[in-house]
């Protein structure tokens, strides 16, 4: 099997998803086009917000001092900016689901440099409307590619959106947060102490507190949070 897939690989290599060069690996990013993206190394411990260079990676942010999130940890693999913009809208908008098999490699690679040990995977999940309307919910494309290589079981039905949101997009945090309220719901009990949610891009973080939270009243002890990118903090 092994074999017939490297065989596969040099007759029909896969393209890089930004420069589409040929590529003869699993992961759809050739290494220049990888290093060259932001990197999300700069941030904050708890939230996972974008912060300067100089910063580090081991203090909170202003938010978290003020009022700490639902969810215990997040990491972010990228900052939500440049080219990491285009390759998320063409996963998520532009049909391009090919692209949750090499989002997914480089998470579970993440996760391991973690060191966080989750019992199952949560992916985000969308309202059937939302979900008819675009024909796949590229969280769950993610977390099963994620499951097939760490052997985590995900959750894919345990939480629903029984309530259809408004459009996030240029809503503050406080609207945000508003507009989240009572938008999930459990369906069917979570036998786990320890879930990580996964999502694309977290932007303030309204969408992954507001299940945090649920997850903890619902007897979940311990909730992390991984998405390819995170936003920086608007003004």
């Amino acid at each position: 099997m092994e074999l017939a897939h490297k065989l596969l690989s040099h007759l029909f290599p896969s393209r890089c998803i930004l420069c589409q060069k040929a590529l003869h690996q699993v992961i759809e990013l050739c290494p220049e086009c990888y290093t060259s993206l932001p990197h999300n190394e700069s941030c904050c411990q708890r939230c996972a917000l974008p912060l300067p260079e100089e910063l580090g990676n081991s203090i909170l942010c202003g938010r978290c001092i003020s009022k700490a999130p639902a969810f215990d940890y997040a990491h972010s693999l990228f900052r939500y900016e440049g080219s990491v913009i285009g390759m998320v809208h063409q996963l998520k908008f532009g049909e391009k689901i090919s692209h949750a098999r090499s989002i997914g490699e480089m998470l579970w690679a993440r996760l391991l440099q973690t060191g966080e040990s989750p019992d199952c995977l949560l992916p985000v999940a969308l309202h059937d409307s939302r979900l008819r309307q675009r024909g796949f919910n590229q969280s769950i494309e993610i977390s099963r590619v994620m499951a097939k290589k760490s052997g985590i079981p995900v959750e894919y039905d345990a939480v629903a959106r029984h309530r259809r949101t408004s459009a996030q997009t240029g809503l503050d945090a406080k609207l945000r947060k508003k507009n989240l309220k009572g938008a999930f719901a459990v369906v069917r009990t979570i036998a786990y102490e320890h879930v990580l949610i996964i999502d694309d891009v977290m932007t303030t973080g309204a969408t992954v507190d507001e299940l945090a939270r649920l997850l903890k009243n619902n007897g979940v002890m311990r909730v992390g949070v991984l998405t390819i990118a995170r936003a920086p903090l608007r003004c």
